[in-house]
């Protein structure tokens, strides 16, 4: 693994444990294992390392990560719509510094724009893939087409919810609400 990646995944690990306040480039070199002169040569700053590690972190949770449109079809789309949502909230319940790195970048967004911004563009992903996912099986003849935008919404609204009761350590039955959910927007909606 590269220094920079070490880096990112130290900061990872360390901005999720203790939050951004108590996290000092110090600390991170000596779990990397170099000097802070040397972390310097990566990242210019505390800040800079913690919007780059946002950014890292976006791009994993984008989507298209978790629904693959490519991968829905006439013989799969709803179970596999619910197989996708349940693999997020599996994989979240897998790592136990990804709720508390998420509720970091919450609280840090409130006091940076750039945070606040990627946070949005994310969720902005998931309205925009919903609303192709469900245009797709409209295609595929699967759902029919009405209120496609309000559907795509409220799934990115439960998703999004879940991830945070799931930082806050609720323990809702969230695989039983996504399935309920996804059972919901196509209530009624396949053409058979």
């Amino acid at each position: 693994m590269q220094t920079y990646e070490l880096i990112l995944n130290e900061a990872y690990r360390l901005f999720a444990r203790n939050g951004f306040e108590k996290t000092s480039l110090s600390m991170i070199a000596k779990e990397v294992g170099i000097t802070k002169p040397a972390l310097y040569y990566h990242f210019s700053s505390k800040e800079a390392l913690f919007h780059a590690l946002l950014q890292e972190v976006c791009k994993e949770i984008r989507f298209d990560t978790f629904f693959p449109i490519k991968e829905f079809s006439t013989e799969n789309f709803k179970e596999h719509f619910i197989t996708c949502g349940l693999k997020m909230i599996q994989e979240q319940r897998n790592d136990p510094h990804y709720s508390l790195l998420m509720k970091e970048f919450m609280i840090q967004s409130t006091r940076d724009e750039k945070i606040l911004e990627a946070v949005k563009a994310v969720i902005d992903t998931y309205v925009q893939g919903f609303t192709a996912l469900l245009m797709h099986g409209v295609k595929l003849g699967v759902m029919r087409g009405e209120n496609l935008g309000v559907r795509a919404e409220m799934l990115t609204l439960v998703i999004d919810q879940i991830d945070n009761y799931m930082t806050l350590g609720l323990a809702f039955d969230y695989e039983r609400i996504w399935q309920y959910s996804v059972e919901q927007v196509w209530n009624g909606e396949i053409n058979t």
